[in-house]
C-alpha cells in the first residue's frame, strides 16, 4: 500500500472487542512494493485495484493481478506486490482483530488463498471506499460492527468470485443489475437523475430496487449518488485548480456552500484546507 498519492478519510482508532479498522483510504498512481522486497506485515490488510495491472508473489504464488483483484494480506505471511510502469489506482484497508483471526482459524481466510480476481470494480470500489469515508466509531461497539462489517465483504467477495467461476457468463444476471445500478448512479453528476427511471432499467419495481440495492451495498441509491458526486468533487480538488464553486456546479452540489457542508461532515476540513493540506 504505496502512499504516493492517498485520498479519502484515514484514521486509527481504539481497538475493539472483535477487531478494528486501523486506516483506509484510496491511492492513484501507486507503486505497490519496492521491487526485489518482501514484506510481513503485522496486521491484516486489503489492497483492491481499481485501474491498472501488476503482479503478486509469496511462497505458493506467482500471479498477474489487475483491476478487480481483491488482494488479502494475513498477519506474519511474507509477499510482495508492485504495480506496472503505469502504476496503478487503489483502495486500502488496514485491519486488525480476533474476528479475522477466527476466520483464518476456520479456514474462511487463509493465506493460501492470498487473492481474488475478477470482482466488479464499480460495486466492490465502492464497498472498500466506505470504510474510508464512514465517520469514526465513537464506542467499542461502534467498532466491532465495523470489524464485522468488513469480514462480513471479505466472505462476500471471496464468494462472489467462487460463484462467478462457477456461473460465468452471467452478463445481467444474479448481480448485474447490481453493477448496472452503480454504473448508471456514477454518470453525469452534474446532472438530475430519475432514481424511478433507474430502477425500471433493470426491470424492478422502485421499492424492491432500493431494498435491494440498500441491502447489497450497505447504502440507498440516494446515498450512493451522494457520495460518488462527494468523491468526484474531492478528485478535482487534488487534481486540477478548479474553485469550490466550479467544482460544486461540475459534480452536482446545489451551491458552494452545499459542497462545503458535506465535504466538513465527511472529512472535518473545508475543500480549501483539504487542499492546502495536500500542497
Amino acid at each position: 500500500m504505496d502512499h504516493r498519492t492517498t485520498q479519502g478519510a484515514t484514521r486509527r482508532v481504539l481497538a475493539g472487542r472483535l477487531g478494528e479498522v486501523l486506516v483506509a483510504g484510496r491511492i492513484l498512481g501507486g507503486s505497490g512494493l519496492p521491487v526485489g522486497t518482501t514484506r510481513t506485515h503485522p496486521t491484516w490488510g486489503l489492497t483492491f485495484l481499481t485501474a491498472g495491472t501488476g503482479r503478486y508473489r509469496d511462497a505458493m504464488h506467482d500471479e498477474p493481478i489487475g483491476a478487480g483483484t481483491l488482494v488479502i494480506v494475513h498477519p506474519g505471511h511474507p509477499h510482495w506486490y508492485g504495480a506496472g510502469r503505469e502504476g496503478w489506482d487503489e483502495v486500502f484497508v488496514v485491519f486488525d482483530g480476533v474476528a479475522f483471526d477466527l476466520a483464518r482459524r476456520r479456514g474462511a481466510l487463509s493465506p493460501d488463498r492470498p487473492l481474488v480476481h475478477g470482482l466488479p470494480v464499480a460495486r466492490w470500489r465502492h464497498r472498500f471506499v466506505a470504510f474510508g469515508e464512514r465517520a469514526r466509531p465513537t464506542s467499542v461497539e461502534g467498532r466491532d460492527s465495523e470489524a464485522v462489517d468488513l469480514l462480513a465483504a471479505l466472505l462476500q467477495a471471496c464468494s462472489a468470485a467462487t460463484s462467478a467461476s462457477v456461473h460465468a457468463p452471467r452478463g445481467r444476471g444474479r448481480d448485474g443489475w447490481l453493477d448496472h445500478s452503480i454504473d448508471v448512479l456514477g454518470r453525469d453528476l452534474a446532472e438530475p437523475l430519475d432514481l424511478q427511471a433507474v430502477a425500471a432499467e433493470v426491470n424492478m419495481p422502485y421499492e424492491t430496487w432500493r431494498r435491494r440495492f440498500r441491502a447489497e451495498t450497505g447504502a440507498s441509491p440516494y446515498a450512493h449518488r451522494a457520495s460518488r458526486r462527494l468523491e468526484a468533487a474531492t478528485d478535482l480538488l487534488v487534481h486540477t485548480g478548479l474553485g469550490v464553486r466550479d467544482i460544486a456546479a461540475a459534480t452536482g452540489f446545489s451551491d458552494e456552500r452545499h459542497l462545503i457542508r458535506r465535504f466538513r461532515e465527511q472529512t472535518g476540513l473545508t475543500p480549501r484546507a483539504f487542499r492546502d493540506a495536500g500542497r
